[in-house]
């Protein structure tokens, strides 16, 4: 499905379809946990780098650019996860644990104002969400070392397989 050596091209990061190796994979995936927690942090520190006033008018419209960035950068992983278990030789349903981690933040964002009322929820989606992240990061160091299948497999060639044109000499 890749067709670069190292990195997924945007086609295939939207694409579940095909398989990837475990270099590719890593690179992309842990590539992208680190712009969410880069994401993350730039939010959490938005209120101290600017005045009250100006957060007061920030504050929606950053966390819809967020929330539209996080589910971005999640379908790209759930397709990395997909196709790295297509390479494994299993269904990609299984990465839909991917969301686990993101919908108990989808779920206390949407809700909003009726949630923050009920504390006792907002501590349990929050502790829910803590647990979908660590299930998360565990599937991802599995991906990340678990070998591939040999060969062709239902979801297609092996990415390790470099397939050359066959070149026919003659005797002149």
């Amino acid at each position: 499905m890749a067709q670069h050596r190292y990195l997924v091209g945007a086609n295939a990061l939207f694409s579940p379809s095909g398989r990837i190796n475990r270099l590719q994979f890593a690179l992309n995936f842990w590539m992208f946990q680190i712009i969410y927690l880069l994401i993350l942090l730039g939010v959490d520190m938005l209120p101290d780098a600017v005045s009250d006033e100006l957060m007061s008018k920030l504050d929606q419209p950053v966390t819809w650019l967020t929330m539209v960035l996080t589910v971005l950068l999640y379908y790209a992983m759930f397709c990395l996860m997909a196709m790295r278990l297509h390479d494994i030789g299993l269904t990609a349903w299984l990465a839909l644990v991917l969301f686990a981690g993101i919908a108990p933040n989808l779920i206390g964002v949407f809700g909003g104002p009726a949630l923050a009322a009920n504390e006792d929820l907002m501590i349990n989606l929050s502790n829910l969400s803590t647990l979908g992240n660590l299930a998360v990061l565990i599937a991802g160091l599995l991906l990340t070392f678990w070998p591939g299948m040999a060969g062709a497999n239902p979801y297609g060639q092996s990415p390790n397989e470099i397939t050359l044109p066959s070149c026919e000499i003659s005797d002149r």
